[in-house]
């Protein structure tokens, strides 16, 4: 039984953090490109050193 909900493939963070839009949300907010990196690169080495 199909939901009707149709799945994509998840855009690259590459993509994301060039976008137009999102670059504008992330100066609105005073972020940066390199500070969502460092928060991805800090949540995959928590998640890599849990045990499973």
């Amino acid at each position: 039984m199909e939901t009707g909900v149709r799945k994509y493939q998840e855009p690259a963070l590459q993509d994301l953090l060039a976008d137009p839009v999102i670059l504008a949300v992330l100066k609105r907010d005073g972020l940066t490109v390199d500070d969502i990196i460092e928060v991805v690169k800090t949540y995959q080495e928590k998640t890599r050193s849990r045990p499973s």
